[in-house]
């Protein structure tokens, strides 16, 4: 992780592929594991239970048989997480506005065109309400005027597994805009007001 060293520097928060990539991996290998114990279960309650079958039929489909599906399964949701994660960009806040860091490209909205700068209630999301007129040619990505979609700050289900950048975050909007943070959160059941 990238922290500024002066007050003069920007804040540069890395685009964590890795750690990110490792909860998708992690999810997709529970996943198998609990379609393997259907499978099991399956073949359990098929055989055994309603066509008499000893326990030794539960053998008969053998190690491919049980694990062939699942690793096919875990391999067609593994490839779009992938292209996911490595889509995922950094954040960089400095003197000229706000950025999505990508490997080859930059996308900045600057601080002329933003009215608020606020969290989700779980301070998982960033979000920016700009001001009416600004970024006409960009998409407005979640409900309610003006609020854009700016940078997801990592799993909203398991705070410990964050780190402190909404912390980080706000430290930098109060060197380089101060008074554009809102305390009050994006609610999506008020239409994003």
């Amino acid at each position: 992780m990238s922290t500024p060293s002066s007050p003069t520097e920007g804040l540069l928060l890395p685009a964590e592929r890795f750690r990110r990539g490792g909860f998708y991996l992690g999810l997709v290998i529970a996943g198998m594991l609990c379609l393997v114990l259907l499978e099991g279960l399956i073949f359990f309650v098929v055989g055994v239970l309603i066509m008499g079958e000893d326990m030794g039929f539960m053998g008969e489909a053998g190690v491919a048989g049980y694990v062939g599906l699942p690793v096919i399964g875990g391999v067609v949701c593994l490839l779009p997480l992938i292209a996911l994660v490595w889509q995922h960009p950094g954040l960089r806040i400095d003197s000229t506005g706000m950025s999505k860091v990508w490997r080859h490209r930059t996308e900045t909205v600057r601080w002329a065109d933003i009215d608020k700068v606020r969290f989700n209630s779980r301070r998982s999301f960033l979000l920016l309400v700009l001001k009416a007129g600004a970024l006409p040619e960009r998409p407005v990505a979640v409900a309610g005027p003006r609020v854009v979609f700016m940078y997801s700050l990592g799993n909203s289900l398991w705070r410990r597994r964050r780190p402190n950048h909404p912390d980080l975050i706000l430290d930098a909007l109060e060197r380089f805009a101060p008074g554009k943070y809102t305390v009050e959160p994006w609610n999506l059941g008020k239409g994003g007001a």
